[in-house]
Order: structure tokens, then sequence, then C-alpha cells
């Protein structure tokens, strides 16, 4: 721990006398400072899987020491999260506040710089994306849609090429930066057909020139090393969405969440990714979005099968496992699992004892706060509405006191929020939570009315009309 202490000492007084400060000597760090800690950890992650929890400090500090590590992407959690790119000898710092955790994120030590630019990109990216929906983009013509978008890839090119002439990095970091600058353009152009609001999509799509898939040519459906970016995730699955409606589109409108379009996407998925990671990541996420949105037992028997005969990795495959078991706690019907919460009040409390009308119950945490403030805006929308109603918003991931400082500091509903403390997984076993998009709807007593429904979507108004009749 002395070692680990002055280690840490020493890394920081370095990193503030030194450009550039020296690679480790021995080993691989990575330590920091959380300002607003949520918790007293953070997580740190390789492709999904834990390599590590680690304890903060008195300080809100932390040093870890990986036993070994492959250069690549990697992750770190605490409440929100962040990928971070590391190679062997780094000794990399970061500093972030929880109140604006993107924002706030900076890096410091040696493997900074290539940090900082993924980050850079990140943020650029989240500003992107607001301008395009503001300035309704995906509504353009095909012409003036690549256009724009065109404009964004090479301002961030040029980003690109000036931070290389800069610094100097590996080419396995070269290929990640290309990699999201390329990426983000490739995902974009996969949203457009299926985002386009056009009075017939199948007539558009026809439409659309043979030159506006050039891009798909430099596409890589099987590259393992870019799973961990969020541009190359998103492009495989809007194209994977999109390959699966072409194999419909005569026969049903388009409905991702539909058992006829997961029908076809699983199996394009295990037809067409060879690489046994990339083809996990992909049909691990399809039947995980289907299970945690449908209703049609059936139809999830079916694509569960399927998946159970196509998925390589085992850990995948007992979590998909888990989930399908745990659908069946929640089916229509029945009366929903009696878990226990604690009240603003900080008494305790359980589903049967604050249930006493119809009621819809949706999930939150200060991981995304965006999420957290739509969603108590739409919930009040829909008591005005709907005044039979009642909702109750349960925080899932926070500690008492962050999730109080929440709720006053956006004047959220005290009186129709609770906090689970029984851990993240036992909602998943009990009602199939494998996202904070799930919300549940239930009778006066409890007794299940549509458990795979999403307060986000623009049918939400719809289950509930047909809850009350």
């Amino acid at each position: 721990m002395i070692e680990k202490v002055l280690f840490f000492i020493a890394l920081i007084v370095i990193t503030a006398c030194q450009n550039p400060p020296p690679r480790a000597e021995t080993g691989t760090y990575l330590g920091g400072e959380i300002v607003n800690p949520t918790s007293n950890t953070i997580v740190i992650k390789e492709n999904g899987t834990v390599i590590d929890s680690i304890r903060l400090d008195q300080n809100n500090r932390f040093l870890f020491k990986f036993p070994k590590i492959e250069a690549g992407l990697y992750s770190f959690t605490h409440n929100e999260g962040q990928i971070l790119y590391l190679e062997p000898g780094d000794s990399l710092l970061l500093r972030v506040n929880t109140f604006e955790f993107d924002e706030t994120l900076t890096f410091s030590g040696y493997g900074a710089p290539e940090n900082n630019l993924l980050m850079r990109f990140y943020l650029i990216n989240e500003k992107e994306n607001f301008s395009m929906i503001k300035q309704e983009v995906y509504q353009e013509g095909p012409e003036a849609f690549t256009k724009s978008i065109l404009r964004f890839k090479e301002e961030r090119q040029a980003k690109l090429d000036a931070f290389l002439k800069k610094n100097t990095v590996s080419p396995y970091f070269k290929k990640i930066a290309q990699a999201i600058v390329d990426y983000d353009f490739y995902a974009r152009k996969e949203v457009y057909p299926m985002s386009h609001f056009g009075v017939d999509r199948v007539k558009f799509i026809k439409s659309l020139p043979a030159s506006f898939y050039d891009y798909r040519a430099r596409a890589d459906l099987n590259d393992q090393d870019l799973l961990g970016l969020f541009s190359y995730q998103r492009f495989l699955i809007n194209y994977f969405n999109q390959a699966a409606f072409k194999e419909y589109y005569m026969q049903e409108a388009y409905d991702p969440l539909s058992f006829t379009h997961n029908l076809h996407k699983l199996r394009l998925i295990h037809t067409q990714v060879k690489n046994d990671s990339v083809q996990s990541f992909l049909l691990t996420r399809t039947i995980k979005d289907y299970l945690a949105n449908s209703n049609d037992k059936k139809g999830g028997e079916t694509l569960y099968d399927m998946y159970m005969q196509h998925i390589s990795s085992n850990a995948d495959k007992q979590e998909i496992r888990n989930l399908y078991t745990a659908n069946q706690k929640i089916e229509t019907g029945k009366r929903i699992p009696n878990e226990k919460f604690i009240s603003f009040e900080k008494d305790t409390v359980s589903f049967r004892s604050v249930i006493k009308q119809p009621t819809f119950i949706f999930f939150w945490s200060n991981e995304n706060k965006s999420h957290a403030k739509q969603a108590q805006r739409l919930a009040n929308s829909y008591l005005e509405k709907f005044p039979e109603f009642t909702f109750m918003a349960i925080n899932v991931k926070d500690n008492f006191d962050t999730w109080q400082r929440t709720v006053n500091r956006y004047d959220f509903d005290r009186d129709k929020q609770y906090l689970y403390v029984g851990g993240f997984s036992k909602l998943v076993e009990d009602l199939a939570l494998s996202s904070t998009l799930k919300t549940l709807i239930v009778d006066k007593n409890g007794f299940i009315i549509n458990a795979h429904t999403n307060i986000f979507s623009s049918n939400f108004e719809h289950e509930l009309l047909k809850a009350l009749n």
C-alpha cells in the first residue's frame, strides 16, 4: 500500500513537472481523482468483462496496477463510464467531476494525449448529434445529407491529422482514432434510410443511388479491435437493422422490436459475422433488447432457442439464460415481485405497500442524467393526461446521499421517488431489468398489465390507455 501511495505522489509530481511524462518502468498504472463521488469504488473493464473494482481512498483518489495488459480499449465506470486506451507501461491519471461527467473528464500522465483525443472526439460527436437533430439533417435529401455529415467527418479528420503531427503514437492507436472518424460517418449513413420521415420507407430506400452505400466496401464487420468503440457498435447495429428490414419489407412495416425483424437480424448476424467476439456482442445485444421489450411469449421462446444454438460465449449465454428466466416472473397477469425500497423520508416500503392505484414504474440513475430528467418530465405530463395513474420513479444504482441530492437539485416529485438498495443484479433476476429503459404498468393491486414498455416510446400513451380499458 505504501508503494502505491508513493508512486501516486511521484506520478502527480512528475506529471506536473515534465512534458511529456515518462513511461512507467515496471507495470501499467491507472490512477486518478473522483470529485463528488457517488460511491466508494470504480470498476475497470475489458470488453465488458470486469478486471477489478478499486476502492477510493479518503481523498477520493485511487491507483490501480494492471497485473498484465495488452494494448487496446478498456473502460472505467463510476456510476457513469467512459472508454480508455491503454498500452503496457502507461501511467495514466484521470480526473472527473460526477456532476458533469463527460465534460470534466481529463487525463494526464503517460498515455494522456491519446485519451484526451478520444474524449474530445466523444464530445464532438455529442455536439454534432444534437445539431443534426435540431437542424433535421436526417430529413434532408440523400445528397444534402451526405454533404452535411461529410463536413463533420472532414473537420474531425483535420483534428486527427493535426494531432498525429504533434504526437508520436503507436500504429494501434492510429487505427483506433481513424476508426472513430470513419465509423461515426458510416453509422450515420446506416441510420439515415431508417430515420428519414418519408411517406413510404420502402420506396425511399429503393430510390437511394447505388453510390450512397460506397462506404460499405471500406467497413469491416469482423474487427474485434474496434468492438469497444461506440461508433463501431452503432454502425454494426444499424447495418443489421437495415439488412433485416430488407428481408421482410414486402410483408411488414419496419419495427425493430418485432419478432420478424429480430428473427432475420439474428440469422443475418450469424451468417455474415465470422469473428466470435463481434458475433457474440451482436447476437447478445439483439436478443437482450428483444426480451426486454416484447410481450410475445412464443416469439421470445423461438428467438431464445435460436440464440442459444448460435452463441459461442458462455458468459453471454448465461446472462441471457438468466434474463429469459426472469422474464417468466413478469408475464402479463402475474403479480409484480414484491421488491423493497427506501422512500425519500428513509422509510422501507415495497411494491405492495405503495401501489394502491394503476401505476407505471420506471427506473433511473445518475449514470444518465439527461435520461433521468426527461423521464421525470414525461411521467408528470402523463399524469396530467391520465389522472387515474400514478408513477414510481426508482433509482437503481446510486447511494442515498447522491440520490437525495439529485432529486432536490432537479426538483423531482419526492413523494414518487424510491431508492433500490438490493443490488442491480437482484432486479435483473426479479424484473428482467436489462437497462433503465424498461417501464412496467401494473393495476391497483400490483398485477402486471405490461412489463415490456418504455416511457420514451411514442406508443406509451396508447399503452396507458389500453391499461385503463
